[in-house]
């Protein structure tokens, strides 16, 4: 049975390493790779047993870049207490005392590794598991060797880490891993910053939430019945209020068009009962309430303020066409802003149901001008920066975010903000979101890695305000600045 893990973003969380020793319990005894490998239980306490860790280390650490970051982002895990259908756990020793025990195998070698224990059930049983992770090889690093002799691998010993096996190293493999360090100075090395956007501003998209809207939106569209007809539950006046000026408005001009065109508008009678227009109402509602969850993310674009990054090149030379991708897990999507002034004429903000007639006469116009009574309707031009095709961010929502920024040059130790991106994020959440990135230059060999931390607020957005028209847009439209 295939490894059933997905190695596009490296485990980090203990959540995501108890997956990953999951995958391992339900693995075929073939499914060891470059970057992982497994030991049914090892005494971590004895020296055979930081012998064999030590080693897995090294050999890890000298595979190459380029091979390396085809999976968990160049990173490699050996997990130890569990193998395909066996988990006999390990006897956890303090992680100091692990790390006193590797340490005369591994000398004072920059080495990056760290230990984790984790509790895993399977088949009822929980068992401890170890599991050590390596950082990600760059072009740079040293050779890496065993530093002491023990069960016949003399101190100096390369080893290099295969498609399944850790083995020392062949004379061309010694050669490869001084051509790595040699191309050091090639390799591309970027920082990112946040510059602007933090703390995030969660969205509470809960049913409280998601209520109070549709009751926002029951009054609103109750609020053109007579009062006798209008229900006590109707009768808010954060919305009612807005509404009925609204519609007082309208009909003022309306009735102002009228006059100066004489017949050509004229007005019908109310054919509804208010009973009927009830059930158009909650027909609304209901289908309101089976849109809203797709269009959170595009509210959101025009409420929250976006997410601005800043690449950094600390180097002393050009890197050219640098391209960054930011991976951020958990519940969380991205979507490009929405400013006033991108608006397409006569855009809608969203997409929802259109609302039953407001109850009352209804004014029809005659057929030789269609004159509106309402807004004016004028044709669709797509937002000049589209018709332009200027790059823009690539978004990849598929259970959690992946942002890839357009390409930007880089002149040495220059600063490039890059394009704002909005990060939407459903409380409750966390207090902050751990986003891992790598970059890539067509001027130099390699990929560099990071990670980025990013703050969330704790007092969320309503739901109603996420998919209410800002007045910003409403200003846009009438021309006002």
């Amino acid at each position: 049975m295939a490894l059933n893990f997905d190695t596009k973003t490296a485990p980090v969380r203990p959540s995501e390493l108890v997956a990953l020793a999951e995958a391992v319990y339900g693995a075929g005894p073939a499914d060891e790779s470059v970057w992982l490998e497994w030991k049914s239980t090892l005494e971590l306490s004895k020296k055979p047993g930081c012998h064999h860790i030590a080693r897995a280390i090294v050999g890890f650490a000298n595979r190459m870049p380029d091979v390396a970051v085809a999976h968990a982002e160049g990173r490699a895990y050996l997990v130890v207490g569990i193998a395909p259908g066996e988990l006999p756990g390990v006897d956890p020793v303090d992680i100091v005392v692990l790390d006193q025990g590797l340490a005369p195998y591994l000398g004072k070698q920059p080495l990056r590794w760290r230990a984790t224990y984790i509790p895993v059930t399977q088949g009822g049983c929980t068992a401890q598991v170890l599991i050590v992770e390596v950082d990600p090889p760059r072009w740079g690093d040293e050779i890496f060797c065993m530093c002491k002799e023990y069960d016949g691998v003399r101190d100096g010993t390369i080893f290099v880490r295969g498609n399944g096996f850790t083995l020392p190293a062949t004379s061309h493999e010694v050669k490869a891993l001084g051509l790595r360090q040699q191309r050091g100075t090639q390799e591309v090395e970027v920082e990112l910053r946040v510059l602007a956007g933090t703390p995030l501003r969660p969205v509470n998209t809960g049913p409280e939430a998601a209520q109070q809207w549709l009751d926002g939106l029951r009054r609103k569209a109750l609020a053109s019945l007579p009062a006798e007809g209008r229900p006590a539950a109707a009768s808010g006046r954060s919305y009612v209020s807005d509404a009925r000026s609204e519609a007082e408005l309208e009909y003022a001009v309306g009735k102002a068009l009228s006059r100066a065109m004489g017949d050509l508008v004229r007005t019908k009678p109310e054919t509804r009962t208010a009973e009927e227009y009830h059930a158009e109402v909650e027909e609304y509602l209901r289908q309101c309430a089976q849109a809203w969850p797709d269009l959170v993310v595009h509210g959101a674009a025009a409420h929250l303020a976006p997410l601005e990054l800043e690449l950094v090149n600390p180097l002393p030379a050009n890197l050219a066409e640098v391209e960054v991708r930011l991976d951020i897990s958990g519940d969380v999507q991205s979507v490009l802003p929405r400013p006033a002034m991108a608006r397409e004429a006569n855009e809608l903000f969203l997409r929802l149901p259109r609302p039953p007639r407001p109850y009352g006469p209804e004014k029809v116009r005659s057929s030789v001008f269609d004159l509106p009574m309402g807004r004016y309707q004028t044709p669709i031009y797509p937002f000049l920066q589209e018709g332009l095709g200027l790059a823009r961010p690539q978004i990849d929502n598929g259970g959690s975010t992946s942002i890839t920024f357009p390409a930007v040059h880089l002149r040495p130790h220059e600063r490039v903000r890059l394009d704002p991106v909005v990060v939407v994020v459903r409380a409750p959440a966390p207090a902050m979101l751990a986003g891992r990135w790598q970059s890539t230059s067509t001027s130099m060999d390699g990929r560099f890695v990071g990670e980025l931390s990013i703050d969330v607020a704790d007092e969320p957005m309503a739901l109603a305000a996420v998919l209410s028209e800002p007045a910003t847009w409403r200003r846009s439209e009438s021309g006002e600045r």
